[in-house]
């Protein structure tokens, strides 16, 4: 059995629902998905604009104590860095020896099967990590950020897995807080050692799973919205990272920022960022008329927002 596990709070869930809307869409093996919500709204919102399926489990009822504990003392945004790895490891300490636990940030968005990215844990693999592979202009990125990224972590649940994920959770108990110039990012830069620590680890070859802002620059962007590519490969997952959906004066959700801090082509923004923010404004919508008001992540005027479309900044929610 799969079993993928994620986590948001309010303020992340249309982008946690779109991403295990597409898992369902894409995977071609039996799944479950557990959500760990990280505030009191998340589960009344899943449970009417969810899957019922979808197990969600409350900070307070996820059998961590000393996580909970946390949560009165540690920065929201630290907080939840902190949560991957303990979600992690409850799952890996619960599954059945042999499962696969697999832990999805909630701003990936899934084109294609992810089954092919857990083969490449073969028959001897235990634990299935992937590289940034960041872009000419961003390796400079990788002294803070870190080698690899924590948006798609696999583990195949046995010893090393479990000895794997406990580490892990011990040392974002110690430190989790971003400290770019000790070398910390949150959860991620313990990510640096694992190589050396774990035999079993295995790093996804595929350039499918893991294209992201920071190394799209990299790649020529082919393909259709519903199946783009990356030099050829079709893309298993892209992460919206710094994707910002726009508010613009009495017109509403209807545009989005595809990624700040970065610059695309139009083409890339067409084939890798225009379904998602047309399925983000649909989602937001049906938490509207569930009676939840979600906010846009910024507010702009009419003519700002004509402005950034026509200086390809800016991409219409449609």
């Amino acid at each position: 059995m799969i079993h993928f596990c994620t986590l948001f709070d309010q303020r992340y869930a249309t982008r946690g629902i779109a991403m295990l809307e597409s898992l369902h869409e894409t995977m071609s093996r039996p799944f479950n998905v557990t959500v760990l919500a990280m505030d009191r709204v998340v589960p009344g919102m899943l449970a009417k604009i969810g899957r019922p399926e979808w197990k969600v489990v409350e900070v307070a009822n996820l059998g961590d104590k000393q996580f909970a504990e946390l949560e009165k003392t540690r920065p929201h945004r630290e907080f939840c860095w902190t949560a991957a790895p303990v979600l992690a490891h409850r799952m890996t300490e619960a599954a059945r020896e042999g499962d696969l636990v697999v832990y999805v940030d909630a701003d990936l968005f899934f084109y294609g099967d992810p089954v092919q990215l857990t083969d490449e844990l073969g028959v001897d693999g235990s634990i299935l990590i992937h590289e940034h592979r960041y872009s000419p202009d961003r390796v400079q990125y990788e002294a803070t950020s870190g080698r690899f990224n924590v948006g798609f972590v696999a583990f195949r649940v046995g010893d090393e897995a479990r000895r794997c994920a406990s580490r892990w959770r011990q040392q974002v108990f110690e430190k989790c807080e971003l400290d770019p110039d000790n070398g910390y990012c949150g959860d991620q830069g313990y990510l640096n050692e694992w190589p050396a620590l774990y035999p079993g680890l295995r790093i996804i070859s595929n350039i499918g799973g893991g294209a992201a802002p920071w190394n799209l620059t990299a790649y020529r962007v082919t393909g259709e919205p519903e199946r783009p590519s990356v030099n050829g490969v079709p893309v298993v997952f892209f992460h919206y990272h710094a994707f910002r959906s726009l508010y613009v004066e009495h017109l509403g959700f209807v545009a989005a920022r595809p990624a700040y801090g970065y610059r695309f082509s139009s083409l890339a923004n067409r084939l890798l960022f225009s379904l998602y923010a047309s399925r983000l404004r649909t989602l937001t919508a049906a938490a509207h008329a569930a009676g939840y008001d979600l906010h846009a992540d910024e507010r702009i005027g009419a003519r700002q927002a004509a402005r950034g479309w026509l200086a390809n900044e800016i991409i219409l929610a449609y």
